[in-house]
């Protein structure tokens, strides 16, 4: 299996991610941490600094949000630390480190730290795994530990982390005297995985496994500890039969769903987990199973711009080829889990189908849950946008702008810490073996069969397709170096030292075995065109209609530039040309095209045939939309 490399060996120079990440370390880090202090008046409140004030006994006071609110602390740590990786910072470690003593003062003797329970009473705490997200909070605090440690050379939190899980295995398990449960909503999964990793405990990973191995056994462990609450056993968030337990994924053991089901950030975690564990356990029919489910996302429940989760009704998957633009939910914490199972399944088995996914997730799902100024989200990223729809219809759960914080926290911290943990995506490596996955201009060292070598990439994504790669080692290593061909980048070339090449290509990558010395230098160019994409036959909202791609970017119409009523809009196909401009949305390559626009006398309805008139249409980045202020916008619009 490949491992990504560490963050501390890269630096990242990339001229489109350098400033977000600049400012996701200038800006949303103190941004966050006010949010956090309930420090920015005019936003949904948090309450989590205060929350763990009170289970610390340093104040009165009653919990504030949600059960999971102690997860919005440990992914701004995690955040932080992948920061201080690769940016040292005394004044915000020392901040980080404050945090850290405060929750280890709310930590129990016996381990147990979750401030919704110590303040609202232990006598429930492990008594509902199913919605109470104890297990998910964990499993947070320990990704948070484990980033920390490696950032910081700090154990106090991995130390914290490991009582934690100790309290955990007292009173969960395969053990005949311990509940046989899992967690409603996974992630502790991943997180006992990168305990083991920090602390090669194998405690932590078997733990882990039992949860997996668990999942969706019979009889069903939610129905268990509801009875034991005194409840109705079942769970059926949609009140249909054939979706009772799929909200958790514990419909069908993990080895046997076949197909996305249930809420989409859950399902990305669960794969993910799967992955990771099946991973180091050497148990690849986990692996192989979230493969299954991963190709099931990827061909038939998957948005153009990598969002998952098409219905509000659960945050959750609907059923295949349902993708509807106007009232899809896609979180952005949806695409964060897809990315994170993606990458794992190609560090086991390398394909370029999982790059491809990450690329499209991560300019497109992603960044659209992060104004350019990094102080403002969205949680739901719809592709049709209609503002006064969103406002005034009760069944729609569309923000038609992106907000200052949210009751419900979880994305701005994903963001964060997918940003500042960005290196994690482009390399991976094993003795023999080095992956360059996405092509962000950054400088890498890997040792590589006993040789350190540096890898300088050189990439103006996702504007131009000409990328460089510079290969030198301080003595001759024989290893294969694997690029990735996104596969929108049709009649490639390349060139290696200046001098034209022939590629070999398998599963999606470039693969040179050979022997690297003092420089090696490969040059790739990968042609930029506009192509005018088509949905399948099988999904009927996008019938007749077309999106614009150039590269990895997916496009959009904003009412900004086209005038509103975007609905009676078409574009004429192959009229299509692209102009990069640097004074907007702080530069960013629009597209311009032919169009018409519908025009008909007034009237609700009328025998009148809309008369046409042509009109020039310009689209921007759909990362970028909403940043010029609310208006409506639109990804698919008829072929004219």
């Amino acid at each position: 299996m490949l491992k990504p490399l560490p963050l501390q060996n890269i630096r990242i120079t990339d001229p489109f991610f350098a400033g977000r990440i600049e400012t996701a370390r200038n800006t949303a880090i103190p941004y966050m941490w006010a949010a956090l202090n309930d420090s920015i008046p005019g936003v949904a409140p948090s309450g989590c600094i205060s929350n763990f004030e009170i289970a610390a006994g340093l104040k009165e006071g009653s919990h504030v949000g949600y059960v999971f609110q102690d997860s919005d602390l440990w992914k701004w740590i995690e955040g932080v630390a992948y920061s201080l990786a690769t940016h040292p910072d005394a004044e915000l470690e020392a901040r980080a480190d404050a945090a850290i003593e405060l929750a280890a003062k709310a930590q129990l003797p016996d381990g147990y730290l979750n401030t919704y329970y110590t303040i609202n009473g232990l006598d429930r705490r492990f008594t509902n795994l199913r919605d109470n997200h104890e297990l998910y909070v964990a499993g947070h605090m320990f990704e948070a530990a484990a980033a920390y440690y490696e950032a910081t050379g700090k154990r106090k939190l991995v130390d914290m982390s490991c009582r934690v899980a100790e309290c955990i295995m007292k009173h969960i398990g395969p053990e005949e005297d311990k509940k046989h449960g899992y967690p409603g909503h996974e992630e502790i999964e991943l997180g006992l995985a990168r305990l083991y990793g920090v602390t090669g405990e194998t405690k932590y990973l078997a733990l882990a496994k039992y949860f997996l191995d668990a999942r969706g056994t019979e009889p069903h462990y939610f129905d268990v500890e509801a009875k034991a609450r005194g409840e109705k056993p079942g769970r059926d968030w949609r009140r249909h039969p054939l979706v009772k337990y799929a909200y958790h994924q514990a419909h069908k053991p993990v080895r046997e769903q076949t197909e996305a089901a249930g809420h989409a950030v859950r399902q990305g975690y669960l794969l993910a987990g799967m992955t990771e564990v099946g991973a180091l356990t050497g148990d690849m029919t986990l692996v192989q199973a979230a493969d299954t489910v991963f190709d099931n996302i990827r061909e038939k429940q998957m948005y153009i711009t990598g969002g998952v989760g098409a219905t509000h009704d659960g945050e959750s998957f609907s059923f295949n080829y349902d993708l509807p633009p106007e009232r899809c939910y896609t979180e952005t914490c949806a695409s964060i889990s897809l990315i994170m199972t993606a990458a794992r399944l190609n560090r086991v088995h390398p394909d370029g189908k999982y790059g491809d996914i990450v690329e499209k997730a991560l300019y497109n799902g992603i960044l659209s849950g992060v104004s350019l100024d990094g102080t403002k989200y969205f949680y739901v990223n719809p592709l049709e946008v209609w503002p006064e729809r969103c406002e005034r219809r009760q069944d729609m759960d569309v923000d038609p702008e992106r907000l200052g914080w949210f009751g419900c926290a979880c994305c701005p911290p994903n963001v964060l810490r997918t940003l500042t943990g960005l290196g994690s995506y482009i390399y991976a490596a094993d003795d023999s073996t080095l992956l360059v996955d996405q092509y962000i201009a950054s400088e890498a060292t890997a040792k590589m069969n006993g040789a350190k070598v540096t890898l300088t990439t050189d990439a103006r994504m996702p504007w131009d397709g000409q990328v460089s790669v510079r290969i030198q080692a301080d003595k001759p290593a024989g290893f294969t170096l694997m690029l990735r061909v996104p596969t929108w980048a049709k009649n490639f070339s390349m060139t290696i030292d200046g001098q034209v090449a022939e590629p070999v290509v398998e599963n999606g990558y470039i693969v040179l075995n050979r022997l690297f010395g003092a420089e090696t230098v490969v040059a790739l160019e990968f042609p930029m065109e506009v192509r005018f994409m088509s949905a399948s036959l099988h999904t009927p909202n996008y019938a007749g209609k077309t999106a614009l791609m150039r590269g990895p970017l997916v496009y959009c119409l904003e009412e900004k530039d086209n005038g509103p009523q975007l609905w009676n809009l078409s574009v004429k196909p192959g009229t299509a040309e692209a102009r990069f401009d640097e004074s907007l949305l702080c530069g960013v390559t629009a597209i311009t095209a032919d169009g018409l626009r519908d025009e008909m006398e007034s009237g609700l309805y009328t025998e009148s045939v809309p008369g046409r008139n042509a009109v020039p249409l310009t689209f921007v980045p759909y990362y970028a939309w909403g940043n010029r202020g609310k208006g409506e916008m639109a990804v698919w619009l008829r072929r004219a």
